[in-house]
């Protein structure tokens, strides 16, 4: 346990000597590019500073294309096996059916998919948060031994309710 808590006090103390970069948005890596992550989806070009678009965001929508293509091409491949008994020309033309389906399955959902998160933007932005206490807690007793209303209406730490 010595050992382990030792190592970890180590791995604490290079934390704090060097911090982790902090994440760099796709502007400042090339700040002479004219991608403007604001224009796109429908989206005006006004430049907020909550949209930067980050190597994490590009990482997601470049891994949905690979997810696009490979199925599209697994769909074509399954039908081609499927009908290997017909002829080339109705296999591909089966084929391509299939993958055509599939890809326009894929761009409505993700299509959607977008349509849902700016709904769920819309409803969070008109949301007003309000806060109430539901209960109190007295973690010291006042002095004196005079109890009043407010004192019978407070519930205390050590057991006793009221």
């Amino acid at each position: 346990m010595q050992r382990l808590r030792k190592q970890e006090e180590q791995r604490e103390y290079e934390r704090m000597i060097n911090p982790p970069p902090e994440k760099e948005t796709f502007g400042q890596r090339f700040p002479h590019s004219t991608f403007n992550p604001n224009t796109y989806h429908g989206q005006t070009g006004v430049d907020t500073a909550g949209d930067d678009v980050t190597y994490q965001d590009v990482d997601r929508q470049v891994a949905l294309i690979i997810n696009v293509l490979v199925s599209i091409i697994a769909c074509a491949v399954a039908l081609w096996i499927v009908a290997r008994h017909w002829a080339v020309p109705q296999r591909l033309a089966l084929a391509m059916g299939g993958s055509l389906t599939v890809a326009a399955a894929e761009v409505a959902i993700y299509f959607g998919y977008i349509r849902r998160l700016e709904e769920a933007k819309g409803k969070e932005v008109k949301l007003v948060e309000q806060k109430e206490v539901s209960e109190m807690w007295v973690i010291e007793k006042a002095s004196g031994s005079a109890k009043s209303a407010a004192d019978d209406a407070l519930r205390y730490r050590k057991g006793r309710h009221r």
